[in-house]
């Protein structure tokens, strides 16, 4: 009696392992073909594929870990800021931003829950020092870049950015005081949405055009995976 369970136990963790391999490989398949749609330029295979990214990491995520709501939450406005951002148009871009923006403030609230103390004392710690002046130094050189080009869209670019690179500067400073592979991956993950969302900016106001092209979203879709493997899972799983 108990071999059988010993073997159904086995069984079933050979299917949990087999799920979520494939899920893992479904967003790995959208994301390809997203990037070969964008690269070969096209552009409805790349609108759509775009829209699957996120309901496939998602899906991934939520099978593989026991993601808090508060993480859905995050996905969710990913999702909808990856769907506005699909349009032209002031409008759709700016919603975008706000979309993105609500996900950062609930990445940073998720990432606040492994730092000990309150969001301003972050800032005071000795370990803080070095991806302040790095990050710090980033943001001010990118509004110093932007800022004579944003025209109406100073105030919403300028505290979105903020935000962004706090984002930044919370998962480093978490990879640095927790010092394991999952805090470093989640620092890489916010580094590369920080580099990715950089890219979005020089696009649409310094250069006036595309120049960066699969690049944003070769940063982006990476960048959302590495955020997952660290905050997806429940405190009990870390």
């Amino acid at each position: 009696m108990g071999r059988g369970n010993l073997c159904g136990e086995k069984s079933l963790i050979c299917f949990i392992e087999k799920r979520n391999t494939l899920l893992l490989g479904l967003l790995l398949a959208i994301s390809v073909i997203h990037l070969w749609a964008q690269i070969y330029g096209q552009v409805q295979i790349a609108s759509v594929s775009k829209a699957l990214v996120i309901p496939a990491l998602a899906l991934w995520a939520f099978k593989r870990f026991n993601p808090s709501r508060l993480y859905g939450f995050a996905l969710l406005f990913s999702w909808f800021g990856d769907l506005l951002l699909i349009p032209d148009g002031t409008v759709y871009f700016i919603s975008g931003i706000l979309a993105f923006w609500a996900a950062q403030l609930v990445y940073c609230n998720l990432m606040l829950r492994h730092l000990e103390g309150s969001f301003l004392k972050q800032f005071s710690k000795k370990e803080a020092l070095f991806p302040l002046i790095v990050l710090g130094g980033y943001l001010a050189f990118m509004l110093f870049l932007m800022w004579p080009r944003l025209g109406v869209l100073q105030l919403p670019v300028s505290l979105y950015a903020t935000t962004l690179t706090i984002t930044g500067f919370l998962g480093t400073l978490i990879a640095i005081q927790h010092n394991n592979k999952r805090a470093k991956i989640l620092a890489l993950g916010t580094l590369l949405f920080v580099i990715s969302d950089s890219m979005i900016a020089f696009d649409a106001f310094y250069f006036g055009q595309a120049q960066f092209t699969y690049w944003i979203m070769a940063t982006y879709i990476p960048a959302q995976y590495c955020i997952a493997i660290f905050l997806a899972p429940s405190e009990g799983e870390k």
